[in-house]
């Protein structure tokens, strides 16, 4: 019985602290900010082709595709944001990045929205907005590999 006890109790705790993880020091935060930020790029470059080549989409398989990069840029984000900047300078670059990601996710979300309604409203401005987004998250993973 207490072994069972001691189980669970360790187990609570895991799961307690599973939701924020440390960042050792300044460069392990970077590294994990450089990934954050290019796993959240990748994302962005694949909603931008989709929109490039809606065309070629049905609408629901188009639905999908952001459906499920809207839950990724979600998950990207709430993993980074539970690790704990060590510094100031640390938390800068976690501010700079979590911008770019929530931004992300934001412009991922209306445009389902707008597909959901009946189409993507302004193409041309989506594509080029999320080329920059994808730009900035690009250059913040290529400073911080």
């Amino acid at each position: 019985m207490k072994r069972v006890l001691v189980l669970l109790l360790l187990l609570l705790l895991l799961l307690l602290t599973g939701c924020v993880s440390p960042a050792w020091d300044d460069h392990d935060y970077a590294l994990k900010a450089g990934a954050t930020a290019d796993s959240a790029a990748s994302t962005v470059e694949l909603v931008r082709r989709a929109v490039a080549d809606r065309g070629r989409l049905t609408k629901e398989y188009f639905k999908v595709l952001l459906t499920e990069a809207d839950q990724s840029l979600g998950d990207v984000n709430a993993q980074f944001g539970g690790v704990q900047p060590p510094t100031e300078a640390a938390e800068q670059v976690g501010d700079q990045v979590t911008e770019l990601t929530t931004k992300a996710e934001d412009t991922v979300s209306q445009l389902l929205f707008e597909v959901r309604r009946g189409g993507v409203t302004d193409p041309e401005r989506t594509e080029a907005q999320l080329q920059d987004l994808g730009s900035k998250l690009r250059a913040i993973a290529e400073a911080h590999k």
